[in-house]
């Protein structure tokens, strides 16, 4: 009897140490993946600046304050109640970077993969297949898209619900209560999942593997029984009661508005909130969750209306990013479809056809693995890249290291979460500059939405008495009593590019003997929106500074107007002609959405703007001029999947 008990202990437990491996792997490669297209300056001041804003500041004892848009020093409270944010800004204790929190929640979205493993396990009886399940929700797309989606506390949903769903079924009603109140501390939503969970657990739970006292209560309708368990009652009940205080108390007191700033994305009539249910991106959502699950979800209803809660507001919702699959929003309703899927083995197992394991989760797991090669985010997913960080944003360290951090400073948007651990942190171009800023830090080679608000803040900077503190490559940074100076020739770098690269897209074209157009690339940002980056040389008969005027013309010739692009910002900083001979320029347009097909047109001009130019430069090129002889057409892209391509 003895050896028996200590063969039973030496076993090793191969699909725990699986599961704990593949947890490993996902955390590490997620937290590297995060960090990187952070430092390539694909994360933003919403919502990754303010979050670590607010966390930065409640580790140094300002609660939850980040720096509105607006400008008003103010707590989080006034879009969400995340009480879990005052236990993870403990991470800055660790390691006082940003970087810590793409690795928190790398590592808290990674861990719901244990309490899966764990109820597979039970319900399955099979190692292999439990091990599979916790790997399908690894390989889930739209949680991996919510762990890429900058940072939201939502994120941290998961893991604290499956635990609360594992030791529910289990019926160990301490640990249920725990992770329960872990999760009420996540968001305000999330009590309703916590509620939806609570009411199923207190009338009914699937087979438990170990019993617990409980105390519980029964009473009878008719010739039904019903038994009621109170630790899980009285978690729906406090449930319902927080997600009332968050949402019609807390939230409206500190709001301005007097209400969440977001019940504006759901419609109010009803036939409208029906009529939105069925079109057809949503119904592509639905379909997109059951994929990644090989489909298995569908035979577990049960599973799927306990998570249900969430799953019905994106789908209510008219904000098309609540039902993309592509941001935050479904990070809390993946695993649901993953117990949903693990249910719905179970109930194929235990049918009249008794099939195995084998035939019932591999081919679920191939389908969800097919689905990641389409949707996912590792580096056989469909949606995957791996970011370069290029030399110009490697400089950005030597700008920021110059700004004290208990210095009020203002910067642009792309820019705000690689300065956002400061008390005060302003929106550059969303505000007139308050009166505290001591520094203002500008990248100007980054497209803006409107240039030539940015060009006049730029302007009321220095007349309020900012000097440039150092400039290069596109990057100005201004402190306020600095003398007024010029920039000096090494800021226009971030224009220059070696005459040894080549345009995607080789067209010449020649503007009088004034201008001559090298080509184009192609190019799309994180939402898929296009913009052109064109290639530009000067010739000898430059004399004065041009206009450059890339549009998007209709059947007509004229500009689009679903599709018009702002001005140019170069202009301001580096007009033709200051441009040296012998050097190529690269300028970019703004990333706008130009639909499923478009041409593309330019045109070069002297004047205030197009349609009423004093002139026109002339053409020479074999591409195709307009009949007015003003522009000349550069060819056409067409979108195929998520990606445009240019019409030969």
């Amino acid at each position: 009897m003895k050896s028996e008990i200590e063969n039973r202990k030496s076993k090793i437990d191969w699909g725990l140490l699986i599961v704990l491996a593949l947890i490993v792997a996902y955390s590490a490669y997620f937290s590297t993946l995060s960090i990187q297209r952070h430092n390539s300056f694909r994360t933003h001041a919403s919502d990754m600046g303010q979050m670590d804003q607010a966390l930065w500041n409640t580790a140094h004892g300002n609660w939850l304050e980040d720096t509105k848009p607006s400008g008003r020093q103010a707590t989080r409270l006034t879009d969400h109640v995340e009480p879990i944010f005052l236990a993870v800004s403990l991470v800055f204790f660790v390691y006082d970077g940003i970087e810590s929190l793409f690795v928190a929640q790398s590592v808290a979205i990674a861990l719901g993969a244990l309490p899966i493993y764990w109820i597979a396990r039970r319900r399955l009886k099979s190692e292999w297949a439990s091990v599979l399940f916790a790997a399908m929700y690894l390989l889930f797309p739209a949680l991996q898209a919510a762990n890429l989606a900058e940072f939201h506390a939502v994120t941290f949903a998961p893991a604290p619900l499956m635990f609360a769903y594992n030791y529910g079924e289990e019926r160990a009603w301490r640990r249920y209560a725990l992770f329960a109140l872990i999760a009420l501390a996540v968001k305000e939503e999330i009590a309703l999942l916590v509620f939806a969970m609570a009411a199923y657990f207190a009338i009914e739970s699937p087979v438990a593997s170990r019993q617990s006292p409980v105390k519980e209560f029964t009473f009878h309708v008719s010739r039904i029984t019903f038994r009621i368990r109170c630790v899980p009652l009285m978690i729906a009940l406090f449930s319902l009661i927080w997600f009332y205080l968050a949402v019609f108390v807390i939230i409206p007191h500190f709001s301005i508005a007097g209400q969440s700033p977001y019940v504006n994305r759901y419609e109010k009539s009803p036939l409208a909130i029906i009529a939105g249910l069925f079109i057809p991106e949503k119904l592509t959502y639905i379909a997109q969750l059951l994929a990644s699950v090989g489909f298995l979800a569908l035979r577990d209803p049960i599973a799927l209306l306990v998570g249900a809660p969430l799953l019905i507001l994106n789908l209510l919702s008219n904000y098309p990013a609540q039902y993309s699959g592509t941001y935050h929003y479904s990070a809390p309703v993946a695993p649901y479809f993953v117990l949903a899927a693990i249910g719905g083995a179970a109930a194929i197992q235990k049918s009249k056809f008794k099939i195995r394991n084998s035939f019932i989760v591999v081919p679920a797991f191939v389908i969800a693995l097919g689905y990641q090669v389409i949707a996912g985010y590792t580096p056989i997913g469909g949606e995957f890249l791996l970011p370069t960080v290029t030399p110009h944003q490697q400089l950005l360290a030597r700008f920021t290291n110059q700004i004290p951090r208990d210095a009020p400073a203002m910067t642009t948007s792309s820019l705000f979460p690689h300065l956002s651990h400061r008390r005060v942190l302003y929106r550059f171009g969303q505000l007139a500059i308050p009166a505290d800023t001591q520094y203002i830090l500008l990248d100007v080679s980054q497209a803006t939405t409107n240039p030539i608000d940015y060009v006049s803040n730029y302007r009321d900077a220095l007349n309020q008495g900012f000097g440039i503190r150092d400039a290069l490559d596109g990057y100005i940074l201004l402190q306020r009593g600095l003398p007024q100076k010029e920039l000096p020739d090494e800021f226009f770098n971030y224009l220059r590019v070696c005459p040894c690269i080549a345009p995607q897209n080789r067209v010449t074209i020649d503007f009088d003997n004034k201008l001559r157009f090298l080509g184009y690339d192609i190019k799309q940002d994180d939402w898929q929106r296009v913009y052109l980056r064109m290639y530009w040389t000067r010739l000898a008969g430059m004399d004065n500074n041009f206009a450059l005027y890339p549009f998007f013309p209709d059947d007509n010739g004229a500009a689009r107007a679903d599709a018009r692009l702002p001005d140019l910002m170069f202009p301001f900083w580096y007009p033709t002609l200051k441009w040296k001979e012998g050097e190529v320029i690269a300028v970019e347009t703004i990333p706008i959405e130009v639909g499923a097909h478009a041409k593309i047109g330019l045109g070069v001009f002297f004047g205030a703007t197009w349609d009423t130019a004093e002139f026109y430069l002339a053409l020479r090129t074999d591409a195709l001029i307009a009949p007015d002889g003003r522009w000349v057409l550069l060819g056409e892209i067409v979108r195929n999947g998520k990606k445009y391509e240019v019409v030969k």
